[in-house]
């Protein structure tokens, strides 16, 4: 089965399957009928990529990813993405059994999106904001890759309110962040103060119709998310979270279940 050859390029490798086994198995992880069946999204190939010891599934690897953007819930409008890259999320795994880092996670998301055809402003931020362009006809993998190059960049802190600071009318925000920021995340009358450090509060000149996702990534204790006026947390990041964010608009909106894809 497709899901179990995903799985089992490590085995393959560490038993010198002959190259045109090796070939036979790579064509059908880049068959795009083979990926749409299976129903995989960019997280389940992306693992692969980091466990496989060899380059040689790589090329299939990236065809894969790229195929499965087609399964991404369209998110209607323009969506504001922020990769925090600062020095904190790159010391530790996603999570137990992964190997790749909160950022390297995050990276993947951001350029799924823009891979799929979506409107999306793909900015890292840190102690600054910069932009990072999707560029006509790369993959998913290759933009992952080039953004988590470029940390450092924007300095190694965490300034989430900054990072807000740089919306310009996208209809959502989504911030991919561990949560140690020196800024929280509030606005209206309510924002909250709460930062880190104590610092100011981001986003209060987003207008409350605009919803604001944060995505912990590395599991930090301390939200800086005020939960109220269309702001939501989230702990981690899966397959599931494109989904998630068009069934929390689709509710918003009160449209029928089956409009909900």
């Amino acid at each position: 089965g497709y899901m179990a050859l995903l799985r089992n390029l490590r085995n393959f490798d560490e038993q010198k399957v002959s190259n045109p086994v090796a070939n036979k198995v790579a064509a059908k992880l880049a068959d795009p009928d083979e990926v749409a069946r299976s129903r995989q999204l960019i997280f389940r190939f992306y693992s692969a990529y980091k466990n496989a010891p060899s380059l040689r599934w790589g090329n299939a690897l990236e065809q894969a990813m790229d195929y499965a953007t087609l399964n991404i819930p369209v998110l209607g409008g323009k969506t504001l993405i922020l990769v925090d890259t600062s020095a904190s999320m790159t010391s530790v795994g996603y999570s137990a059994r992964s190997t790749a880092s909160p950022v390297e996670t995050a990276a993947l998301f951001g350029a799924a999106l823009a891979k799929s055809g979506q409107d999306v402003d793909l900015r890292m931020f840190a102690s600054y904001v910069a932009d990072h362009k999707f560029p006509k006809g790369g993959s998913v993998l290759s933009t992952a890759d080039s953004l988590v190059k470029r940390i450092g960049e924007v300095g190694h802190g965490t300034d989430i309110g900054g990072a807000l600071d740089s919306w310009n009318g996208q209809d959502r925000v989504i911030i991919l962040t561990d949560m140690q920021t020196q800024s929280s995340v509030g606005r209206g009358r309510h924002a909250s103060t709460r930062g880190y450090y104590g610092g100011r509060s981001g986003g209060s000149q987003i207008p409350l119709n605009v919803p604001i996702y944060g995505f912990n990534l590395a599991g930090y204790a301390g939200s800086q998310i005020d939960t109220e006026n269309n702001m939501y947390e989230f702990g981690g990041l899966t397959d599931a979270t494109f989904k998630m964010i068009t069934a929390l608009e689709a509710g918003r909106n009160a449209a029928w279940p089956w409009e909900t894809k």
